[in-house]
């Protein structure tokens, strides 16, 4: 199959004012299996920003305390420092239904207030139908000053409680 066929070109995109190109080649994939790796990379890749660079993120849920790695960081304790550090944070969580519902409300709100305390924006959104959400869950980080070393991390893990699993699957023990 040709590349072509499998991104969208910019008539099906419909979006005359984008200034992003449809595509792009010479990009690299790296899959990261389980919860455990995929937080260990982003621990790491997240401390290596500096003032300028980039952060951004989408969530279903992010539990502010789910620990990156054994011995942590936590989310909040990551993302917030980078923001303390000069990293410009930006994030869009859903507004979860209320915790009565078995739902995230109070843990998605905690996890904006101790990120935007820090310096950075996490938004909670609801614009969803009548009992839906969103489930967008990806992280960009973006260097300007040296776009070689930008990573995305995609593929639906949530920053939250039991997603910190290895390939023992003995669980995340925070779960």
């Amino acid at each position: 199959m040709a590349i072509e066929e499998w991104f969208l070109t910019a008539g099906e995109r419909a979006n005359p004012v984008s200034e992003l190109p449809v595509w792009a080649s010479g990009n690299l994939a790296e899959p990261l299996i389980h919860g455990a790796a995929y937080f260990d990379r982003l621990v790491t890749e997240v401390a290596a920003l500096g003032p300028g660079d980039h952060l951004f993120f989408t969530d279903w849920r992010g539990d502010p305390d789910e620990r990156m790695r054994p011995d942590g960081p936590t989310v909040a304790q990551l993302f917030a420092r980078a923001a303390q550090r000069g990293v410009v944070v930006k994030g869009l969580v859903w507004r979860s239904h209320l915790d009565a519902l078995s739902y995230s409300e109070a843990e998605n709100r905690s996890l904006s207030e101790a990120i935007c305390a820090a310096g950075g924006e996490v938004l909670l959104d609801q614009r969803v139908r009548r009992g839906g959400s969103h489930h967008q869950k990806l992280v960009v980080l973006r260097h300007p000053g040296a776009p070689q070393r930008d990573v995305a991390f995609t593929g639906g893990i949530d920053l939250c409680h039991s997603r910190r699993d290895d390939a023992a699957h003995r669980g995340d023990p925070q779960a």
